[in-house]
């Protein structure tokens, strides 16, 4: 959510006039996040996010704010897109797509209490249990053939010790591909800055524009890695089973997929430090931008490579 796309007052006041909004009383950047624009909008009544979307053409948008208005209707922390005076939901805004949605309340946390984790944990559940009602379909574009792909393009530009562990992991990733374990919408991005709370209540989840269909267990995986680590980047166990006690009090997670959660576990882990070392080594110019660390992930993939090698 860096702000790539420079806009001016008189620009957002015109695409406010098809919701009847203007006034504008003033604006900023939202800098959290690497993917879209993002301006907080303040008007008389009251404050909206604008979202100008990067890579997204209206027909790939479409479907993931269909999810979203899907999803709205069943709980309110979920961001609605709303529709303007002609009930379309996206405009076009310096040539790009570009979405209204009313702010949510809260904000996100950097390091989260257990009541937090139990409380994104019985979200994530209950939008894993409604994934066979929603229509969205669409394949995860950071499968393993994206990692082979990344790896080839990265490898070049890394230490020694560094290739020899990439090539390893994605060794072992590629012999464990087909895992016979529960699959649906994922929302596959589920970190700590796109969840909000007021007090230890969950008020927000946001950005679905990674949301595929995958194993409800890779999603897992993905929050773990943010949400169980402490602030030296080290995963904490005992807070993954609060999380997983909190989860399964919803959704039934069978055998085969707490087998297949270590795996899982060092998946994601992969799969960020490559996206991250890409925007790393290729970054994307903007006003504002946000430069997430790849090394976290390194680090956080060696430790459960140790700690399961020895269970």
């Amino acid at each position: 959510m860096s702000v790539y796309t420079s806009l001016s007052h008189t620009q957002i006041e015109l695409f406010l006039s098809a919701y009847h909004l203007a006034p504008l009383k003033s604006y900023s950047g939202i800098s959290a996040g690497i993917e879209n624009t993002n301006y907080l909008l303040n008007t008389r009544q009251g404050d909206f996010v604008l979202t100008v979307y990067e890579h997204f053409n209206v027909d790939e948008l479409s479907p993931y704010l269909g999810l979203l208005v899907q999803l709205s209707e069943h709980e309110n922390f979920y961001p609605f897109p709303l529709p303007d005076s002609q009930q379309e939901y996206i405009q076009r805004l310096a040539g790009k797509p570009a979405v209204l949605f009313r702010c949510l309340p809260g904000k996100s946390v950097l390091q989260s209490t257990q009541n937090q984790c139990q409380s994104v944990a019985s979200a994530l559940a209950r939008f894993h249990l409604s994934s066979p009602s929603l229509e969205f379909r669409k394949k995860n574009p950071r499968n393993i053939e994206w990692m082979q792909q990344a790896a080839r393009q990265i490898s070049p530009h890394l230490s020694l010790q560094d290739s020899i562990l990439l090539e390893d992991e994605l060794n072992y990733q590629l012999k464990h591909t087909e895992q016979h374990i529960a699959q649906g919408i994922i929302h596959a991005d589920l970190f700590k800055d796109n969840v909000l709370f007021v007090g230890d209540q969950l008020t927000g989840l946001l950005d679905f524009y990674a949301a595929c269909c995958d194993y409800y267990l890779l999603d897992v995986a993905i929050l773990l890695n943010d949400w169980c680590v402490d602030e030296q980047g080290v995963f904490e166990r005992p807070l993954q089973d609060v999380f997983m006690q909190a989860y399964k009090q919803l959704r039934k997670v069978t055998e085969q997929e707490e087998q297949c959660l270590p795996l899982l576990l060092r998946r994601a882990c992969l799969r960020f430090w490559l996206s991250r070392l890409k925007h790393k080594l290729y970054p994307r110019v903007g006003e504002i931008t946000q430069e997430k660390d790849p090394e976290l992930f390194k680090k956080l993939l060696l430790q459960h490579r140790q700690f399961y090698a020895v269970k």
